[in-house]
Formats: C-alpha cells, structure tokens, sequence
C-alpha cells in the first residue's frame, strides 16, 4: 500500500531525451528564457545562504495577489507544505474527496490521522456530488476536508459559490478545509483566496505546472495569519534553495511567457480534446485542467504503456489512484507536434477505430 501510494507522473528510465512525456502535467513550453539567463547570472550567489524563510518570494508574491505576507508560506515545492500541514494541525478525522493525489492521505495517516474517502462516481463524470458530501459531513463530522480544484486526474472544478454552503457547514463544526489549488493557473475560474479570512482554509499552490519548474520546487500556501503563524512554528529553516528565491519575482512578472502559454494552452487544449474524443475505443472526461482523465474501453493502461513507451511516448495510468483502476489513463496537454504523434499512435493501437 505505501509503494503504491508513492507513484506519480514522470519518465524516469534511461532513454528520457528520447521520450514524450504525457504522465507530467507542466507546461510544455519549457523553462522562460528570461529564468534561464536570470539563474545564469546568480550562479556566484550559490556561495551564500538563502534567506531563511523566504522572504522576498513572499513579497513577490504578496505584491502579486494584493494580500499581506503574513498570509503566506513557502515550500520546498507544494509537497512540503501538504506534510508540513499533516504535521502541524494533526486532524483526528479527515475526509478526502477522491479520487485524487495521493500525497495527502499519506501524509495525513504518517501523523496519526483516521482517513475517509469521499467517492465521486465514474457515472457522475467524477463532479462531487454536494448533497452527499454534505450529509457526508454531518456524519463523520470531520476535523478537515481536503480536495483538489481543479482536481488531479479527474480535472473537476467545483466553485466557491457552490461549496459555500458546506464551508459554512464546516465552520460550524470548527472544521477547517484543504483546498489545493496547484493547477488553477491553467483555469479562468475565480480561486478561493478571497475566503481566506472568514474560514479555516489553507491554499495550496505551485508554481512548477504553468512555469515548467519541478527541479526547482517551488510550492506556496495561503490562509489566515492565524494558520500561517501555526505552520511557521513547525516549518524547518532554509527549505527554499536561493536559485528559487531569485525565481520567484521574474516568473511572477514574465509577461511575454505567460502570453505564450496562454496562447497554446487554449488552442492545443481544445485541439486534443476533440481528437482524443474522436477515438470511440476513448471515453474522455472533460477538464478544467491541462490534462485529460480518460478510460480505455477494451484494453489495460499497462498494456497500453508499454505500447506507447516502445513508441517514445509515456502516458500516467491511473489505478494507484483510489477509485480507480487499470482501465484509466491521464494525459497531459503537450504541444501541436508532441499532440499529434500521441494521436496517430493511439489511432494505430486501436486500428483507427474512430467515430
């Protein structure tokens, strides 16, 4: 069970140069030229300590959300804080809206917490049902409420609006909730930060997925200065490496880069959707995220990996996820290029079955 919990999306065999890679949900477009010359001309600075608590990421950042720094906490990419918050507020009973990224359960049960599973439901397209969730609450009555919007894999958003009445609910029961927030820079939806102070909320986010980063790790959290000031107490010194640091600001305010990416993201989104769809051996969920939740209709994930992966495609199956099994892929958004040579693959694997 703990192996199993610990995969995630990421090519790591020998051939990796030759590989497209489908099982990581970043940016296609790769590192910003303008971070690339940045870190360049930092390399000197590697000969000093970082500050230790990251203190100008947090100013970038509270000069870009318009809210305090006392808001706000960074992380050795968003891992850490989803363990830096299982370690601080230990919740007794915790009930997790699946299926989703399994980090948090692990981390929550290595601190002692009762796990619970929300299930939402493969003939609902995975959308949370909330009257259920709400009568789930009253139930078990939890200590915290974790999901993801948009959610990995399914790719649901579910709005402020419509999860206000069960933020309330858990108010009542001084409940607080887990929201993690790491692929909404992919969405135009409104995020939660604007809740921040009226309940228990604690934000997740990362800035890895839209700016192609993970080597860098560089993860944040958002919530009331009360909750920030009890995760500082548990937070170990110097998590944050100074390259970073110096990363944060320009990523922040690189205009020409968040332009691009928004240009190929709405047309290579769409683009592959609709392709995708048009396999009838595919059912394809629809995504609010840069990723596509799909189930194979008469064939195994493995199988189909092993497939691609001899074609230098490799793609994420989905059974390690809970509610899920080897009949579910997730497929990231790439570019054209890479979008097409998945395509002509997977119409081959299915002897061009189309509709």
């Amino acid at each position: 069970r703990g192996e199993k919990m610990k995969k995630h999306g990421g090519y790591f065999g020998d051939d990796r140069k030759n590989i497209i890679d489908f099982s990581v949900n970043i940016n296609p477009l790769g590192v910003p030229i303008s971070l690339k010359e940045k870190l360049k001309a930092s390399i000197d600075n590697l000969v000093d300590y970082p500050e230790i608590d990251g203190e100008k990421g947090k100013q970038a950042l509270s000069d870009k959300l318009s809210i305090s720094k006392d808001n706000i906490i960074l992380g050795n990419g968003a891992t850490e804080l989803i363990y830096l918050f299982s370690k601080t507020f230990k919740p007794k009973q915790v009930l997790i809206v699946e299926p989703t990224f399994t980090e948090y359960e692990r981390s929550l049960a290595l601190n002692g917490s009762s796990i619970n599973h929300f299930d939402t439901l493969e003939q609902d397209d995975f959308k949370i049902d909330l009257n259920k969730l709400s009568k789930t609450i009253d139930k078990i009555k939890p200590d915290l409420l974790v999901f993801c919007n948009p959610n990995n894999p399914t790719g649901i958003f579910t709005h402020s609006s419509e999860l206000k009445p069960l933020l309330d609910k858990m108010k009542q029961i001084k409940g607080m909730v887990f929201i993690d927030e790491s692929f909404i820079d992919f969405t135009d939806k409104d995020s939660y930060i604007t809740l921040i102070e009226d309940y228990d909320i604690f934000l997740l986010r990362s800035m890895t997925k839209i700016y192609a980063v993970p080597g860098l790790r560089i993860g944040y959290g958002l919530a009331s200065g009360t909750i920030i000031e009890q995760l500082n107490k548990y937070k170990e010194p110097w998590t944050i490496n100074s390259m970073a640091l110096e990363s944060v600001e320009l990523l922040l305010n690189d205009l020409d880069y968040k332009r691009k990416t928004e240009e190929w993201y709405k047309k290579e989104k769409e683009h592959l959707k609709t392709e995708l769809k048009n396999i009838s051996e595919l059912k394809v969920y629809d995504s609010e995220a840069n990723f596509f939740l799909c189930k194979l209709k008469n064939t195994s994930s493995k199988v189909l990996r092993d497939y691609l992966e001899n074609k230098g495609i490799y793609i994420r199956t989905c059974e390690d996820f809970h509610g899920l099994d080897d009949s579910f892929i997730r497929l990231a958004v790439r570019t054209r290029e890479e979008n097409t040579i998945l395509l002509k693959e997977l119409r081959q694997y299915f002897k061009v079955n189309t509709v």
